[in-house]
């Protein structure tokens, strides 16, 4: 059984797009495989609080950018609990594509008080320490490879697109629509022990 629904905010500057309450994160429950969080209309003119600096960002326009992969990768660190959580001092981000102006995102970025570290993986490549696995650049073929080499682990995987949750990814991003979205694959984030917030999944 699916759920589908798309968000429509930029993560930066519609603090809709997360929700700002209920950080604890929970087993999920749901019988749903794949689930997507409900809709949250834009706003057109709002001063904003942004969720991971809690400093003030500009208002939003009425016509607001998609967020970016890299946005949403920062969002879900905020709502996600690995095993080893009180342990990681760093949030170790694993690319699957060569370096693009979109790594400049994690920039002196802190989420939950820890900073972001970037890496940039190709099939074959060593994992360890990998928090988040970036594949929403990488070649198909590339892409499932290295999901294969996650089995076992406890490591978010990110792609693009619905077929990606299919074959075992984690969360897919929707960004070939104009407002943006994502899936949920709550049976791998199961298997790879990882806990998310049920906020998320509405």
């Amino acid at each position: 059984t699916t759920h589908s629904a798309a968000n429509s905010a930029p993560f930066r500057r519609i603090a809709a797009l997360f929700p700002r309450r209920h950080a604890a994160c929970y087993p999920s429950r749901m019988s749903a495989n794949l689930v997507s969080p409900t809709p949250r209309a834009a706003p057109t003119r709002r001063l904003l609080r942004w969720l991971l600096g809690g400093t003030l960002a500009l208002a939003a326009t009425v016509a607001a950018a998609a967020p970016t992969a890299q946005e949403y990768i920062s969002g879900f660190v905020l709502y996600v609990r690995w095993p080893e959580d009180a342990q990681i001092r760093s949030w170790q981000v694993c690319v699957a594509a060569t370096s693009t102006a979109g790594d400049a995102h994690y920039a002196d970025l802190r989420v939950r008080d820890r900073p972001f570290v970037l890496r940039h993986v190709k099939s074959g490549d060593d994992l360890d320490g990998c928090q988040v696995l970036d594949l929403t650049a990488a070649d198909p073929a590339i892409s499932a490879n290295l999901l294969k080499a996650t089995q076992s682990r406890s490591m978010l995987t990110v792609g693009s697109g619905r077929d990606f949750c299919s074959t075992g990814g984690m969360i897919c991003l929707l960004l070939d629509q104009p407002r943006g979205g994502f899936e949920v694959n709550l049976s791998a984030i199961r298997g790879a022990g990882l806990l998310i917030n049920a906020k998320l999944l509405m």
